[in-house]
């Protein structure tokens, strides 16, 4: 089969795709044959609803043939990046880890998380480096985060560098999208790390830090000017919302995997009651309840932003008449976690009426309870048909939506006094 020829290319999807990841747009795509010639007419037919497998087998073996032959260059750079895009969205793992190791090496040598890289003389390219090496490192914490470890990261020891927003943009505005996407993905990634110990300071900081944040992201969000400051604002507050959601899930879990036969929390609480006089974990003013409580009112409130913007985008998506929202395939993961809000609402609200918890015993829940299960029932559904539309484009959407099916059977099989009534 031969290649595909110019005029029949079409990158409409792939420049509506390439809001969210700013690199290159479809103008410039076809510059070269290449790997980000093909890697957008992948993603660009994949969001059409088209047969993207013969695109995807020519991406694959530039993308091969660029590794093999040690190309070091910034265009690469970029190709890969799509290519990991679409090696994520459907779930193919082991070459996204192979992508994203070479991709990285490849940054690290040319030294694009310094202010001299190694740069060749001309490469109209040179202007963004800095975004390139933004997006890898984003792509970075998304893989290990989303793959549980699977995909290992490659920068963690070697981001001792601040944001200058002058190497990822020169517009303010995009300026301070990109501002808010590389910061979102940052707390993200030190709000999902394991602390070995409960430390409400910890929690604390990290909270007022994510309210300053979106506060910031909306405001740009609502404001936008342009297609791309609206999405790369949209994808920082979900993933705000998000890190906000797990920073306070980590304080009383482990882990994700819920045991609803135990979640009485007997162990976690004589743990953190021997913790209450360590004033370096825990200040004296603060008090248990205060503390399990605002982790409650925290997770809710995220939960039901994050499925208001679902909400904005998938109606503004049908009145543009697109038939699937060209967002990145992480998109998933975030409605995942929308999906596991009012499981965690579940677990916390029967730590806080467990009566052998001390002051804890004496909340009171809110009488008018029996709608709690209700809304949460219709929120699930609403991730679940929302991932049942996307996974025609992202096979990992599929993932995700059976998780999602695994959340609303609980709370449906959840006995009706587990919101308080």
């Amino acid at each position: 089969m031969g290649r595909p020829t110019k005029k029949t290319d079409n990158y409409d999807c792939f420049t509506l795709f390439a809001h969210g990841v700013p690199l290159i747009d479809g103008k410039t795509v076809c510059e070269d044959l290449d790997l980000v010639y093909y890697s957008a007419l992948t993603i660009s037919d994949n969001l059409r609803g088209l047969d993207p497998r013969n695109r995807r087998a020519s991406m694959i073996n530039a993308a091969d043939e660029a590794i093999k032959s040690q190309k070091r260059d910034l265009r690469t750079l970029i190709g890969l990046i799509y290519t990991i895009h679409d090696d994520y969205g459907r779930n193919d793992i082991t070459l996204a880890q192979d992508h994203i190791q070479y991709a990285s090496r490849v940054a690290l040598e040319l030294g694009l998380n310094t202010k001299t890289p190694f740069l060749t003389p001309g490469d109209r390219l040179n202007s963004i480096y800095g975004r390139i090496w933004w997006e890898l490192y984003i792509l970075d914490v998304f893989l290990n985060l989303s793959t549980s470890g699977t995909v290992t990261r490659q920068f963690d020891s070697y981001m001792t560098i601040s944001v200058d927003i002058d190497d990822v943009a020169s517009d303010i505005n995009l300026q301070q999208a990109y501002d808010s996407r590389i910061k979102a993905v940052s707390i993200l990634n030190e709000c999902t790390k394991v602390n070995g110990r409960l430390n409400f300071e910890r929690v604390s900081a990290l909270d007022k830090i994510l309210v300053n944040l979106l506060t910031v992201a909306r405001s740009n969000y609502h404001s936008a000017i342009d297609k791309t400051i609206e999405e790369l604002n949209f994808t920082s507050i979900l993933i705000l919302l998000a890190a906000r959601i797990h920073l306070h899930r980590q304080a009383w879990f482990s882990d994700m995997t819920f045991n609803f036969q135990s979640c009485a929390f007997n162990h976690k609480m004589k743990e953190m009651e021997m913790l209450l006089d360590d004033a370096f974990v825990m200040p004296a003013s603060c008090n248990l309840e205060d503390s399990l409580s605002g982790s409650l009112t925290a997770i809710h409130e995220c939960t039901e932003q994050m499925l208001h913007y679902i909400r904005l985008d998938e109606t503004h998506q049908t009145q543009q008449g697109i038939l699937i929202p060209p967002h990145w395939p992480f998109y998933s993961c975030c409605q995942l976690v929308a999906s596991y809000g009012p499981i965690l609402e579940i677990a916390l609200l029967n730590a806080i009426r467990a009566g052998e918890q001390g002051a804890l015993q004496n909340m009171t829940m809110d009488p008018s309870s029996v709608w709690k299960t209700r809304v949460a029932l219709s929120n699930v559904d609403l991730t679940y048909a929302t991932l049942t539309r996307y996974m025609s484009v992202w096979k990992v959407a599929q993932i995700y939506r059976e998780e999602v099916a695994v959340c609303r059977k609980i709370i449906d099989s959840c006995e009706t006094d587990i919101f308080g009534i």
